[in-house]
């Protein structure tokens, strides 16, 4: 634990450079927003700057940490400043000399976070699947930001956006169960066809061929409409339909795993995803994929496939 702390410490020490910076400014509030999925960032600090005369004697100026940004400068009455920063040789600068009469400005800084940095921030549990029914499979969701009192010290406030626990959710076997023999032997001897191709023995692309031309005489329902079913079932818009996260959890992208074992695609990877922040640090729930629901809606796709094609 307390090696965790030193190392969270660490990740965030260019942080706290940047806000030593306008320590003689009196920060009064200090927010930060990190986007879990794509490190983009913004720090937001109010500083006041009195209109005095010791105005025209200092400067303001903060290194590049991490390529951020100036971003934007309001006063205090939500005036954008413009015109008043400059980057001199890796640093932005600012004149105060040049700010309107206001004592209080807003500023906002953006770029990117190391994604070590956003690690060390927050600690995701890989999703497991902790409890099944007949109806419904659930899968475990655990996320948090790592020691808050760390973060804290630095921050005011503190945002994690989109933090996304992947779950793999197993589909094959609810279409070993629904589909057709003779549908499944229809995408069997084409697999075969394809992976014939692929290779150099000619005799074996012959058999296959053949195998795959009989196959075709004895059911009516052609491969064309097999391989469309299956790609709208394993589609994220259909699939969305059966998944569904507990609060403070939503759904977010869902795809199907590309990387097909057998003749089905095996699993769709379903993101969940929420906000962490220093007043609600911990987020725990479920995943639940209606899988009864699901396994009906292959049986009467596949059903409705066989049927259609003893009609033609």
């Amino acid at each position: 634990m307390v090696t965790e702390k030193i190392e969270i410490g660490n990740a965030l020490e260019w942080v706290k450079k940047v806000v030593e910076y306008f320590r003689s400014y009196q920060p009064e509030t200090k927010s930060m927003v990190v986007n879990y999925k794509t490190f983009t960032s913004e720090i937001a600090i109010f500083i006041r700057v009195p209109d005095d005369p010791k105005r025209k004697l200092s400067k303001i100026e903060i290194p590049a940490y991490q390529n951020f940004v100036i971003a934007d400068m309001m006063d205090e009455s939500f005036n954008h400043v413009t015109a008043v920063w400059s980057f001199v040789e890796g640093k932005w600068v600012l004149d105060p000399a040049k700010l309107p009469t206001s004592e209080k400005y807003f500023i906002v800084m953006s770029g990117k976070v190391p994604d070590d940095v956003v690690r060390q921030i927050v600690r995701v549990q890989p999703a497991m699947n902790k409890d099944s029914t007949d109806e419904l499979d659930r899968f475990w969701l655990d996320s948090m930001l790592r020691n808050t009192e760390i973060l804290e010290k630095i921050w005011d406030a503190l945002n994690i956006e989109e933090v996304n626990v992947g779950v793999r959710v197993g589909i094959e076997r609810f279409f070993s169960a629904t589909i057709p023999k003779d549908i499944k032997r229809r995408l069997e001897v084409t697999q075969r066809f394809i992976r014939a191709g692929y290779g150099r023995d000619r005799n074996e692309l012959f058999r296959a061929w053949h195998r795959m031309h009989q196959v075709a005489q004895e059911s009516d329902t052609r491969i064309e409409d097999i391989i469309d079913a299956i790609y709208k079932l394993t589609s994220g818009e259909l699939f969305s339909r059966y998944v569904y996260a507990d609060h403070p959890y939503k759904i977010g992208e869902i795809r199907r795993d590309e990387a097909f074992k057998g003749i089905y695609p095996e699993k769709m990877a379903v993101e969940a995803k929420t906000v962490l922040n220093l007043k609600c640090p911990v987020a725990t729930g479920y995943l639940n994929f209606k899988k009864k629901g699901y396994e009906n809606e292959l049986k009467d796709t596949f059903d409705s496939l066989k049927d259609e094609g003893e009609d033609k």
